[in-house]
């Protein structure tokens, strides 16, 4: 059987996790926020309350987004959607910079 101790500082421990979790997600932002659509007309959309941007291309241009805070590292997730049948000369690009 565990001793008082160890069942305190357990509980401790799970106590400040349940806080630092807490204070990410409120300190979360969403795209309203923290981002401006920088170009692409209607080819940038922001979806799920702020949590979701979409950016698509067409024949003649693409869309971007710029931060509106500096950040020390990030995460970036992309999912393509080609079009149907052959879409081998699809050449899309993705650029960062800071």
């Amino acid at each position: 059987m565990a001793s008082s101790s160890t069942y305190n500082e357990f509980h401790v421990f799970m106590l400040i996790g349940i806080m630092v979790s807490s204070m990410v997600a409120s300190c979360a932002g969403s795209f309203y926020q923290d981002f401006d659509l920088t170009w692409g007309d209607n080819r940038a959309k922001i979806f799920s309350g702020g949590q979701l941007l979409s950016l698509s291309l067409d024949k003649v241009s693409g869309s971007g987004f710029k931060s509106k805070k500096e950040y020390l590292f990030g995460r970036i997730d992309m999912q393509l959607k080609l079009v149907a049948g052959n879409s081998a000369g699809t050449v899309t690009a993705y650029y960062t910079f800071s």
